[in-house]
């Protein structure tokens, strides 16, 4: 008897330090070292077998009775665990889809503002040869004006020239000419000649106006110098007319090229205002989408966490309950041996 009671209390401790190893708050108000003494107390005393049934039973209700609050709570416990950690799976899974989907529109905003930057940049290079072209433009038409104008007054010099020679030989058919009027006039229609580039044309009046001193017919020779100096200013009119009218088509080319390069501009323009706002559209959407994968991040990050914290804490629920199981069955087994204990001393007894 001695040699089971001492293995039962070999046992018992056994069973004691798996709860010390797991301290729980199960098992406060019962003691299976009480149970095993009163029980052999209750031996010794020679008590009823069913005296010493009666205190197993109750400590093997109380056994079953807190197994089952502890299955309960347990059960709630796992519960809450599961509904913890698929909430957690599915912040993380939703974090992970929405950090996917962000550097996804990231990686492909970023692709297409570079391009459009890239874009830009030469549109901002042509429009600016354009404008350059525009500015040649104006300032060739700028300079062919300042040369029409001053040939506009070489002509109008000459015209005028030309009406004093008619004057001048007007007044030698009567005799009211003098040489040193001959003279300047010869002067005046040599500078006409070098000025409109008509040297050949001012030769015939001028080589007339040279001879008509020397003619006997005076009034012969000024009507043939008048009639030279007429056919000269027909001429120069003729020359003055083209001229106007290369100046006037020059003019034309002038507008019509400006005209295209001004549409040119216009269009590069408008595309550079869609180029600037389609960057600015891009940066935006870089910025938010910068800001919800940072979002993402740490959201996927903390719910991870609390993913791994309740998992770590639902695995201790775990070790707990079945450590604690384990020592409520160890402490039924040594109840059942106290039991077969208690029956064979009754059956020695008898």
């Amino acid at each position: 008897m001695k040699v089971a009671i001492t293995l039962l209390v070999v046992l018992a401790l056994a069973n004691a330090g798996m709860v010390q190893k797991f301290p729980l708050t199960y098992g406060g108000k019962r003691s299976i070292m009480n149970i095993m003494v009163e029980v052999e107390n209750k031996i010794k005393a020679h008590s009823p077998l069913d005296t010493i049934r009666g205190v197993l039973d109750n400590f093997k209700s109380a056994v079953a009775q807190e197994q089952g609050t502890h299955d309960e709570v347990y059960g709630a416990q796992k519960t809450e665990c599961e509904s913890e950690i698929a909430y957690r799976r599915a912040e993380v899974e939703d974090a992970t889809g929405t950090l996917k989907i962000a550097n996804g529109i990231l990686k492909t905003s970023n692709i297409l503002l570079r391009k459009t930057q890239a874009t830009l940049g030469e549109v901002e290079n042509i429009l600016n040869t354009v404008s350059l072209h525009i500015g040649l433009i104006n300032d060739a038409r700028k300079e062919d004006t300042q040369s029409y104008n001053r040939g506009a007054v070489t002509f109008n010099d000459a015209i005028n020239a030309i009406d004093d020679s008619l004057d001048l030989a007007a007044a030698l058919a009567k005799g009211g000419a003098s040489l040193i009027q001959v003279a300047e006039m010869t002067t005046r229609l040599m500078k006409a000649s070098v000025s409109t580039k008509m040297n050949k044309a001012f030769m015939a009046p001028l080589a007339a106006l040279a001879q008509i001193t020397q003619e006997d017919d005076n009034v012969g020779a000024a009507e043939r110098l008048a009639q030279l100096l007429q056919t000269l200013r027909n001429n120069v009119e003729e020359a003055w007319a083209s001229y106007t009218a290369e100046n006037t088509n020059a003019l034309g080319l002038f507008t019509q090229q400006k005209d295209l390069y001004l549409a040119s501009q216009g269009r590069l323009d408008a595309s550079k205002g869609r180029l600037s706002n389609k960057a600015e559209n891009l940066q935006g959407v870089i910025s938010v989408q910068t800001a919800v994968a940072q979002a993402a991040t740490n959201k996927k990050q903390r719910n991870q966490t609390l993913w791994d914290d309740a998992a770590d804490l639902c695995h201790s629920f775990d070790v707990e309950y079945n450590a604690v199981t384990a020592g409520r069955r160890q402490e039924l087994v040594l109840v059942q041996e106290l039991e077969r204990l208690a029956e064979r001393r009754a059956a020695e007894q008898q």
